[in-house]
Order: C-alpha cells, then structure tokens, then sequence
C-alpha cells in the first residue's frame, strides 16, 4: 500500500510540476486536485515530497518594474504605464481591463495586476491575447537609460547610447523570427554563441533560412524603418553559387532586373494583396567565377535572388551576405561569431537615423 501510494504522490508531483512549466491555469480541476495533493504531502512531510523543493518558473527578461529589484547600478530607471501601450486603441480603463482579464503578456509573462507595472520601449515585448502589440514604442519614446556597451558615444543627440547594436555571421539553418515557438530562432541562436543581451533585440531584416552572412541585431525600433522602408532602403550585398554556368546575357539579366512573383509578410492582408509580379530593380553584378557571382541590391523581395536565379534556369546552392548598411563582416570569421557594432559602424547607423530623421521633418513641413 505504502510503494503504491509513493508512486500516486510522485506521479501527481510530475504532472502538476509539468502543467505549471508549460504555463496552464491553476482553475483547472485536475490541476488544482493534483497541486492540493502535493501541498498536504508537504504539510504532512510525506517521505517522498519533503525534500522537493518547487522552484519559481525563470524568465530571460522581466518588465521593468521586476528588474529594478537588481541591485546593479545599470538596471533602467525609466519606463512608462502598461496601459500607455494600448492608448491609440483603448482607452486607460479598458487597457486596465484587459490586463486585469490576463490577457495582456510582457516579455512571454502574463501580467494579471495593472498597478504601477512599467515597460520600456524597444525593449520590452508586449502581447495581446497572444498577438505582438507593434509600433507603440512611437508613441512613448524614452530618452535615458539602458546599454551603452556597443558605443563610447554617451552624448549623442540620437540617443544611441540606449541602445544594443550587434552584428552577427548568421550560420546555416538559423530562422530570422524572435518568435521562441520557432526552433532554431536567431535569438536562441545567438545567445547560444554567447550574447548575454540585456535588452529585447530583433533582427534588421530577415535571411533566408538557407542563407548565410551579416545580419544586424538591435533594440532600437528606428533603425528597421531607417534603412528598410521606402527610398531609404540601403544597399546590400551578396555572394551567390548557383548549380550551372553564368552566361554573359544572365548577369546581364541580374543587371537590367528580371520579372518575378514574391508574395510579402505582410500581416493583415490578404495573399492577394501581398502578391507582387514586378521587374526586379537594376542591380550591380560582378562576376567571381563560372558558377559565381556577386550582387548588390537596393530592394529586398521575398527571395528574390533565388527566384531571380530560378527565371533563368539556375538553382542556388550558396548564398551569402557580406555587407548591409556600409558595413561588412569584419572582426567575424565563422559562423556564430557575432560584435557589437564599433565606433565606425556606429557612425554609419547614426547617418542612416539621421537622414531618416531629415526626411521625416521634411514630410511633416509638407503636410
């Protein structure tokens, strides 16, 4: 009787352990008969669960109001209100609801209290009923605090020095998403090559899976739209490796621009509306080798090198980032390796901000 009821408490142990891991809800019956189970085994010290010990569920990041428990002289000082988040959609008392209700998640952590919860733009990820709230950072931009390791630069009027800025040799295999569900995400990729980021960063763009090189990681939201949106695209270059022969007509072909189909990730529209059959832009192509060549190209279509390469007959087999936004992959030599951005870069990504800034302005006297 003793052996069978050691294997219920154990077995009960496990499964209320694993249902609290994978985050469900304690107003489940099961779970709660199974949670009350192990607290009378703890309070009566049953022989096998007085020496477990449940420990608290770990988070990589916690909303500010958590981390300013650190006693480091570097923890972030500023923040705004949680419900400021949803101020161009709701208003105060609803955004208090919504996240009295649970339905409201910063950094994968559901906050069920509102008061005096904090969050900082660009660096902490917020959710709503599961969906990334975007572009409220604009509205609530914070001008001290956070990181200044990728830059001596303290003082600068673009408020970089609040920033992390990463370059990364994305290797092989390595999906461009934040999204943590996806295996092999770039973020799990780069902590496991050692970046211990203090900020939430994202990817600058996207590789394909397939592709390999230079891809930039930041927390400063500016720096997508400042060099990926509209006339201020920046270049970037590739090296590519296809299964036949370059004739001299297809690089002439990359030159001029081919026709193509690439479907854009677009959220809120239909296939349809994200469909595009177009000319490919002009583009610089090199030759390097019978089988290679490298290409430098403004626009960024979904796979367009690969589709390009398919229009004339040819399958990829390698290709390779080595520059974007003036920079390369200097001070990186295999795959893994990752730097924060140096004085240098950091004047290149300070121009684009600020040409993105000029242009604003110039938008809104014309308004």
């Amino acid at each position: 009787m003793m052996a069978k009821t050691t294997a219920t408490a154990i077995a009960l142990l496990l499964f209320a352990t694993l249902c609290e891991c994978r985050g469900l809800h304690s107003d489940d019956s099961s779970i709660r008969a199974a949670s009350a189970f192990v607290a009378g085994c703890h309070r009566f010290r049953h022989p096998i669960t007085q020496n477990f010990r449940r420990r608290p569920r770990q988070s990589h990041r916690l909303p500010l109001e958590l981390s300013l428990s650190n006693n480091s002289d570097d923890a972030p000082k500023e923040g705004i209100r949680l419900n400021k988040v949803f101020k161009a959609t709701h208003s105060r008392r609803e955004a208090d609801k919504l996240v009295e209700a649970g339905r409201v998640s910063i950094n994968g952590e559901v906050v069920r209290t509102k008061g005096g919860m904090l969050v900082v733009p660009y660096r902490d990820e917020v959710r709503l009923d599961g969906e990334l709230v975007e572009n409220w950072e604009r509205l609530s931009v914070i001008e001290k605090g956070g990181d200044s390791r990728h830059s001596e630069n303290k003082g600068d009027h673009l408020g970089t020095s609040n920033f992390e800025y990463v370059k990364y040799f994305k290797p092989l295999g390595v999906t461009c998403t934040t999204d943590w569900r996806v295996k092999g995400n770039i973020i799990d990729s780069i902590r496991r090559d050692g970046l211990k980021s203090r900020t939430r960063i994202f990817p600058v763009g996207r590789l394909d899976k397939e592709t390999t090189g230079l891809i930039i990681l930041t927390s400063d939201g500016r720096l997508v739209n400042s060099v990926l949106r509209g006339g201020r695209k920046q270049p970037k270059v590739y090296k590519v490796m296809v299964d036949g022969r370059f004739s001299d007509n297809d690089l002439q072909s990359l030159r001029d621009g081919i026709v193509i189909k690439t479907v854009a990730q677009r959220k809120g529209r239909t296939e349809e509306e994200n469909t595009l059959v177009a000319r490919t832009r002009p583009a610089h192509v090199e030759r390097l080798g019978p089988s290679s060549c490298q290409m430098t190209l403004v626009e960024g279509r979904n796979r367009q090198i690969r589709k390009m390469m398919e229009a004339l007959g040819h399958r990829v087999v390698k290709l390779h980032r080595v520059e974007f936004v003036g920079m390369g992959l200097g001070g990186l030599e295999r795959p893994g390796d990752w730097a924060y951005l140096d004085e240098d870069e950091m004047d290149l990504v300070r121009k684009a901000l600020e040409a993105a800034d000029d242009a604003d302005a110039d938008a809104a006297d014309l308004a």
